[in-house]
């Protein structure tokens, strides 16, 4: 699903947002009785992983002193479409899912209240789950929508139907609640393969 927009956020504002969500994360994991840290402590955006969890209650007994780890993406956004930290055309392909999603995601849904602070909403999908979600949510967005009005620049391998497939690639917060998409006459019917299971405040999709 591509990004929308309609409130212009500068960028120093998502830098903020992000590290408050991260901040967040952590906060709850640690809640939860499993240590956890930001990989991007040590280095500035750590390439698909902003938080290491550490479950020392949960270890193989042939490795009784190595905690189960997960590694963990974490994205934060106010509008209804979380990015996702990858282009349209690389969620149209599973196999480069399988090869660069490290671990689960935690999406955080930021809401401004009129006091001006904000209220937080989390969304915990196993990596599993997310690439299926991913894929499979993509290929409704860009083969099942009808595009009147988008015009397909001729003979150019970076549009599909109309849509660039360049473009930021998102996942609708009521994908992640586990609502399908019913059909309208501007698009097929999705069905959402978490299957009506939202994934909100699901800690537990860490260790799946």
């Amino acid at each position: 699903m591509k990004q929308s927009n309609k409130r212009t956020i500068s960028q120093s504002q998502k830098n903020r947002m992000g590290a408050i969500g991260e901040s967040n994360v952590v906060s709850q994991l640690m809640q939860h009785g499993w240590d956890a840290f930001n990989a991007n402590c040590t280095i500035k955006n750590f390439k698909s992983i902003d938080i290491v969890c550490l479950n020392g209650n949960d270890c193989d007994e042939k490795t009784p002193w190595r905690p189960k780890t997960a590694l963990i993406q974490v994205k934060t956004c106010s509008q209804r479409t979380i990015p996702m930290g990858f282009t349209i055309r690389d969620c149209l392909d599973r196999n480069y899912l399988e090869r660069s999603v490290m671990g689960p995601y935690v999406f955080v849904h930021a809401k401004e209240n009129e006091d001006g602070k904000y209220s937080f909403r989390y969304f915990i999908i196993s990596r599993e789950d997310f690439i299926e979600l991913a894929y499979r949510g993509h290929l409704f967005y860009v083969y099942d929508y009808e595009r009147k009005h988008n015009k397909q620049p001729f003979n150019d391998e970076n549009y599909i139907n109309g849509v660039s497939i360049n473009s930021p690639a998102g996942l609708k917060v009521s994908w992640l609640e586990g609502f399908d998409e019913l059909e309208t006459k501007n698009h097929k019917h999705f069905e959402n393969p978490l299957k009506g299971v939202s994934c909100e405040n699901a800690w537990e999709n860490i260790w799946k």
